[in-house]
């Protein structure tokens, strides 16, 4: 497991390594001279795929969760070691089964504990009037909305703090992987989204304390706190993230060896570095690595400048009709995936206010009554743990519940 680590957020500057696709599987390699090292033999993280050659690594598909495995020989590349790499891709099915399967299993259990304290109320002759049991729980899609417009929150708050873009793609990238195994009708996303904030602002070393952090947001620091090792433990505590920005730059150094229109080429740039932005809001993260999405949104950006990707993709990856194949074959639909993704991902159109006040509202009606500590079952479950004994940290349900308003705008104005 990797430790606790904090990333570096030392500028990057054209001798700084950066991120290139190496390698039957699309590992990442480093140049030390600011350009990238790419070749076509590349395919889709999510993919079970096979190498044989020594060095190389065999990929194939856990069964279980449909996250990946590798194993292989000789000197493995520094983003193949990573935590990110090892731990955190996934197919698009195993990602859409796995959030069914935590929305379902947090209805389940909301609808038990409802019958439970309906019927501890009914023996006591109280009212249960407020306990409805057919409730419209939130839909898988309702739930990525809802996080998708805190997403954007945190684009908001971290650029009017004038924070880097890696800063708020760490800071997204925890909440995405939080709410793998995790549903909002347990987690208020707002509460998580500022915990998941505090968190990359330490990781990424623009560190701020927990009082000025609340002070400026105009929260509370312990609904901050009280989620902070719940998070970082959801988190497998691997809190390095690796992004497409460092290697987009590298791209960027690259082709300014086939260009003879630098004005256009750094449009090109800019626009790629916009396309970034939106994968963020997307599952890429997961899929693809961050090179391969880098490279992505050049291609992209290159077709909205009218700038001539073909020329660079000849120079790089098409140097010999065998380098040709493999590019057509292997890296090229990695590329047109990423693409498609992001000109169909709905996620990639901010989420208007008024449909998340709608989600939060519907939210709010699905509340655990096993998280409101004035609730007859959490004070029976509370009276059952031992004096002095160990609180499971798993056992939600004696967990107060964390409120938080939509309404209470935590964004500069």
């Amino acid at each position: 497991m990797e430790a606790t680590t904090v990333a570096n957020s030392t500028p990057i500057s054209s001798g700084t390594p950066v991120e290139s696709i190496n390698g039957t599987n699309g590992e990442q390699s480093h140049s030390q001279n600011g350009s990238t090292s790419v070749t076509t033999e590349s395919t889709p993280l999510a993919t079970p795929t096979s190498a044989s050659e020594p060095g190389s690594t065999t990929v194939k598909q856990n069964g279980q969760n449909g996250k990946t495995e590798e194993s292989g020989s000789g000197l493995k590349q520094l983003y193949e070691q990573s935590t990110q790499f090892r731990y955190w891709r996934y197919t698009q099915s195993a990602l859409d089964d796995m959030r069914s399967k935590v929305n379902q299993e947090a209805i389940n259990a909301i609808k038990d504990n409802i019958r439970e304290e309906r019927e501890q109320r009914e023996a006591q002759g109280a009212s249960v009037d407020d306990l409805l049991l057919d409730l419209n729980f939130l839909k898988v899609d309702e739930e990525l909305a809802l996080l998708g417009f805190y997403e954007r929150r945190i684009v908001k708050i971290f650029k009017y703090w004038q924070l880097p873009s890696y800063v708020t793609a760490t800071a997204i990238v925890y909440m995405k992987r939080f709410f793998l195994e995790n549903t909002v009708m347990d987690y208020h996303p707002k509460d998580v989204m500022l915990t998941c904030m505090f968190l990359a602002r330490k990781t990424e070393n623009f560190l701020m304390t927990i009082e000025d952090f609340s002070k400026v947001l105009k929260s509370s620091a312990e609904p901050i706190l009280s989620l902070e090792f719940l998070v970082s433990k959801n988190l497998r505590f691997h809190f390095t993230v690796h992004h497409p920005y460092r290697p987009c730059l590298g791209f960027f150094y690259d082709m300014q060896a086939v260009t003879d229109n630098m004005e256009r080429l750094q449009k090109v740039y800019d626009k790629a570095l916009g396309h970034i932005d939106t994968s963020l809001h997307t599952d890429l993260c997961f899929l693809y690595q961050p090179s391969q999405i880098a490279l992505a949104a050049m291609r992209i950006a290159c077709k909205e400048e009218s700038y001539d990707f073909e020329r660079y993709a000849t120079y790089k990856f098409k140097s010999n009709e065998g380098a040709t194949q493999k590019y057509n074959e292997t890296l090229l639909p990695i590329l047109l995936d990423i693409e498609r993704v992001l000109n169909e991902d709905p996620r990639r159109v901010e989420v208007e206010k008024s449909v998340a006040t709608e989600i939060d509202k519907r939210l709010k009606m699905c509340k655990d009554p096993a998280k409101n500590p004035d609730s007859l079952i959490f004070k029976k479950r509370r009276r059952s743990v031992p004096q002095g004994g160990d609180d499971d940290d798993d056992d939600d349900d004696d967990r107060p519940e964390k409120k938080a308003k939509l309404g209470d705008d935590s964004s500069p104005e």
